[in-house]
C-alpha cells in the first residue's frame, strides 16, 4: 500500500511538471505570435470526448471513450473574411474505469470475465497552421493540420488481486502524429463566445497489456469557450 501511495504520488508529480511545462511553452508561443502579428488573438477552453477503437479481440467494448479538456490559441496573418494563420495548443485527458475482459478458465476450456480498473493520462501538445472564413462578427469557422508529440500512461490494476489470469501493470509511452480538425465560433460579445470543434488525431503512442494492444488514435469532439483579444 505505501509502495502503491509512493508511485501515485510520482504520477501525480509528474502530471503537474507537464501542465506547468505546457503553459510556459503556450505563454512563449503567445508571445512570439504577439509580437509577429497585427491582427487579433484567438482563444478556446474546452471539454469532450476521444473514441478510441479498440484492437483488442479480447475485450468486451468495441470502442473506448474517454474524456478530454485542454487549451489552444491562434493567430492570423491576413485581414478580411479570409483568415490564414498558425496555433498551438495542449489537450489532456486524465481517465480511470472498470473495464472487463475475457481470459481462458483453464484446462476445461472456456472464458472468464476478469475486471481490471484502467487508469490513464495522457497530454498532447500541437503546432500548426489553420485557414477559416469570418463572414460576419459574430462568426467564424475554419480548418487546422499540424504536428503533434504526445506522452501518456496507463496502469491496470485487477479488480480481484488474488486473479491469476492478470496482475497490476503500468507503461509510460512517448510519440508523435498529426491532426486535422474542423471548428466554429459563435461570438455573444466582442471578447466571448462559444466554441464547437471535432479532431481526427492519428500518433504512434500505443499500450499493450494484459487487456491487448491500445492505439492512440480516433476522433475528438468537444465544446467550450471562445475569446478574442
Amino acid at each position: 500500500m505505501v509502495q502503491l501511495n509512493c508511485m501515485q504520488h510520482f504520477r501525480l508529480k509528474n502530471i503537474v511538471i507537464l501542465i506547468v511545462c505546457t503553459g510556459i511553452l503556450l505563454l512563449s508561443a503567445g508571445t512570439v505570435l504577439s509580437d509577429e502579428a497585427s491582427q487579433k488573438t484567438y482563444g478556446h477552453a474546452f471539454l469532450g470526448k476521444m473514441i478510441i477503437p479498440e484492437t483488442a479481440s479480447e475485450l468486451e467494448d468495441d470502442t473506448q471513450e474517454i474524456t478530454i479538456f485542454g487549451a489552444e490559441a491562434q493567430r492570423p496573418y491576413t485581414s478580411g473574411i479570409f483568415e490564414a494563420g498558425i496555433e498551438a495548443g495542449a489537450i489532456y485527458s486524465w481517465d480511470s474505469t472498470l473495464r472487463y475482459f475475457k481470459a481462458s478458465s483453464g484446462e476445461g476450456g472456456g472464458t472468464v470475465a476478469i475486471g481490471v480498473t484502467v487508469d490513464s493520462f495522457m497530454m498532447d501538445y500541437f503546432f500548426g497552421g489553420y485557414v477559416g472564413l469570418q463572414p460576419f462578427e459574430w462568426l467564424r469557422f475554419g480548418v487546422g493540420a499540424g504536428p503533434l508529440i504526445i506522452w501518456g500512461m496507463r496502469t491496470i490494476e485487477p479488480e480481484d488481486p488474488a486473479a491469476d489470469e492478470t496482475t497490476a501493470d503500468s507503461e509510460v509511452e512517448f510519440g508523435g502524429g498529426l491532426y486535422a480538425r474542423a471548428y466554429i465560433d459563435i461570438y455573444l460579445s466582442k471578447i466571448f463566445g462559444v466554441y464547437a470543434g471535432a479532431r481526427r488525431a492519428e500518433t504512434t503512442l500505443s499500450f499493450e497489456d494484459a487487456t491487448g494492444t491500445l492505439d492512440i488514435e480516433g476522433w475528438q469532439y468537444y465544446f467550450g469557450l471562445s475569446f478574442r483579444l
